[in-house]
């Protein structure tokens, strides 16, 4: 099902894009619908699988969680901030040149599910990522051999839970792509917004590129695998806008490309809500894009680097929903870079049309930072194994 995703998730989009102006609008509805019933079916297995991942790696590498634990806090903060800063610079450039965002209303004729069953969600994300670390931490330090044959029964039904949410996600995906052309999406993004996402795309790219170059230690060829393995969760992240949704896919994905597929597996689960490279490259172009329009003065340096480190802290709150990033980013926009109440909902609106590049571009970023922190490990691993003992 995984080799065959690309391939799917490609056909589904194109089918929808192509059959949607021959459906009758109560089928729209009720494929809407449906898609957003999977949609709750898969964000409450999330934190099963969350926890499952988490204990059962965290139990094999118990000797060494803390310094793990740090290490992947420790990079994900600093990327987040270094990627964040970075983009000051191209939204300084753009702040000289005229764009005209115009502003974005919700259409009219805004597709409705037919009905809405919502699955309520027992255990938060971030209960479950902290819950399953520090229990298999506790767990391996009172008795190991008990917690390695739990975690591996935990594997077990973690697996199936992955191939039968490679099953939903397409489905899901169906009623996401008949929403946004019966919406209009697309011919928004190119009638208002083509240039500044045109500069986003191009931008984020070459970014992304050179991550992946300078991880691969310079190999075109070896980049260009990493990128091709990452491809089916890019494909589901752009379809689906969710990162979170994403994740099962991102997992399958980023194993193919690190050598401890637990650890790589452990980082995407610990790190796929807050580690949001689409987010820290995109929300400063428009952010700098729009104080120009609105005739608002340039931030200094000074004013950035603080928006930034809040910019940090506030993605560890970010919703696992589309848009969730710049809803949670608003009032930070507000404070620090002086938004009004008014640029802040055009702001939410642009960003909701770029919200299925930028999420891409999460979910390469994810894969990443999966692939430095286990390229990280195996150097300290093979540096200690190198050492000289004494005599």
């Amino acid at each position: 099902m995984f080799r065959k995703l690309p391939f799917i998730l490609i056909v589904t989009t194109i089918g929808a894009i192509l059959l949607n102006p021959i459906l009758p609008c109560d089928l729209k509805r009720l494929i809407y619908a449906i898609s957003l019933t999977l949609k709750s079916v898969v964000l409450s297995l999330l934190p099963f699988i969350i926890f499952g991942l988490l204990f059962k790696t965290f139990v094999k590498l118990s000797d060494q969680a803390g310094s793990i634990i740090f290490l992947i806090f420790g990079c994900l903060c600093t990327s987040n901030f270094f990627n964040t800063f970075v983009s000051h610079y191209l939204g300084e450039f753009l702040y000289h040149v005229d764009f005209d965002l115009g502003t974005t209303a919700e259409g009219e004729h805004s597709l409705e599910p037919s009905f809405l069953f919502v699955i309520p969600n027992l255990i938060k994300n971030d209960f479950a990522l902290f819950g399953g670390i520090i229990s298999a931490i506790a767990f391996a330090r009172i008795n190991r051999i008990l917690a390695l044959k739990i975690s591996e029964k935990i594997e077990n039904a973690v697996k199936k839970l992955f191939n039968i949410m490679s099953f939903l996600i397409p489905l899901f995906i169906i009623g996401f792509i008949v929403k946004c052309a019966s919406d209009g999406m697309l011919t928004s993004i190119i009638k208002n917004y083509s240039q500044i996402l045109l500069i986003f795309v191009c931008y984020a790219t070459l970014y992304t590129l050179l991550l992946y170059f300078l991880l691969n230690r310079c190999s075109p060829k070896d980049t260009l695998l990493s990128l091709g393995n990452m491809m089916p969760a890019f494909l589901t992240a752009v379809s689906s806008m969710s990162s979170a949704l994403s994740m099962p896919i991102t997992i399958l994905s980023v194993e193919k490309n690190v050598k401890n597929k637990e650890l790589g597996g452990s980082v995407i689960s610990a790190t796929v809500n807050i580690h949001l490279l689409g987010d820290c490259l995109s929300i400063p172009l428009i952010a700098y894009t729009l104080l120009k329009s609105n005739g608002f003065p340039e931030p200094s340096t000074y004013a950035y680097f603080i928006f930034t480190i809040f910019f940090v802290i506030a993605k560890f709150s970010v919703a696992a929903i589309p848009a969730g990033g710049i809803i949670v980013m608003a009032p930070i926009l507000e404070k620090h870079l002086g938004f009004t109440p008014e640029m802040s909902t055009i702001m939410i609106a642009i960003y909701v049309i770029f919200d299925p590049f930028v999420t891409g571009f999460n979910v390469l970023g994810n894969g990443a930072l999966a692939q430095l922190i286990d390229r990280l490990i195996s150097y300290r691993g093979l540096k200690k194994k190198n050492l000289p003992t004494a005599t």
